[in-house]
């Protein structure tokens, strides 16, 4: 008899780019994440290194019925209009930046769903709990932000939202109406271990520990994380510079993860991913061959 498993699918979910993802859900919905994928200005400038090179647009999406904004930096909302342009988003962003975001991209109030910390908001096919987070330490103030007009290349109009980028940083653990729970988790820790304790996520999708400049201690500083909250999965995101600068650095640090959890007797693993490739969050039955 032929050995057969027996598979319970999730959802489809895809990395695009820097903190940028996007997830179908069983019921056909769709949700995308902080909307940076293309650069269309000069290659000489900084961003062009976070940017995807072949082209990517959101012509290019399957869907985004729901946008959720982590916080309001260029990288992470350079490309909304478009993609509100296309689909008419529900675009999920903290309270205090909603308006400047309704102004900025010209959506309509009734399109911006302002949500706060520590709040539960129900979606079709999921739900979301919201939770603090905080940016890297950043050195500009306010006056130094506002005055450099080519910060984050978003143009003058949209200067202000993006300023607030900095202090307004939101996480979330979403809940499937399966079950399936994931957190996203950008910036700094600032305390999502504790939160998570005893609702440990099927798959944690985390940002750097710190900026993409430093590169010492990556994969420890990871696998520590990821042994703290005791996940089986994490998907690293915001690492695109290393990708377009540093060809082969990020395959190096998720083989170290492994080897590092292994090593230490955890269940975790990291789970690279190729950007704009489909994968399926699934959970199996397999019987083990004799």
């Amino acid at each position: 008899m032929a050995l057969q498993s027996h598979v319970s699918h999730g959802l489809r979910f895809r990395w695009i780019n820097g903190q940028c993802f996007e997830f179908r859900f069983p019921n056909g919905k769709t949700l995308l994440t902080d909307p940076f994928f293309r650069w269309d200005g000069p290659q000489d400038q900084p961003i062009y290194d976070m940017s995807i090179k072949e082209g990517f647009s959101a012509d290019d999406l399957e869907g985004a019925d729901y946008v959720f904004l982590n916080h309001t930096h260029g990288d992470h909302i350079l490309n909304l209009q478009e993609v509100y342009d296309r689909f008419h988003s529900t675009v999920i962003t903290h309270s205090a930046t909603a308006m400047e975001i309704a102004k900025a991209f010209d959506i309509p109030l009734t399109s911006i769903y302002p949500v706060d910390f520590d709040s539960t908001c129900y979606f079709d096919g999921f739900r979301m709990d919201f939770y603090h987070g905080t940016h890297h330490a950043q050195k500009a103030t306010l006056t130094q932000r506002l005055e450099k007009k080519d910060l984050w290349y978003v143009g003058e109009r949209k200067m202000q939202v993006s300023t607030y980028g900095s202090i307004f940083n939101m996480n979330f653990l979403l809940t499937t109406d399966a079950g399936f729970r994931i957190a996203f988790i950008g910036g700094n820790n600032d305390g999502m271990l504790q939160r998570l304790h005893g609702n440990t996520p099927n798959l944690i999708i985390r940002n750097k520990m710190q900026s993409s400049k430093h590169l010492e201690g990556v994969a420890d500083n990871w696998a520590q994380f990821l042994e703290e909250c005791q996940a089986p999965l994490m998907v690293p995101m915001h690492y695109e510079t290393w990708l377009n600068t540093r060809p082969g650095f990020a395959e190096d640090i998720y083989h170290k993860m492994n080897e590092i959890m292994e090593q230490k007797g955890m269940i975790g693993r990291v789970a690279s991913m190729e950007r704009t490739k489909w994968y399926s969050l699934d959970l199996s039955i397999t019987p083990v061959a004799e």
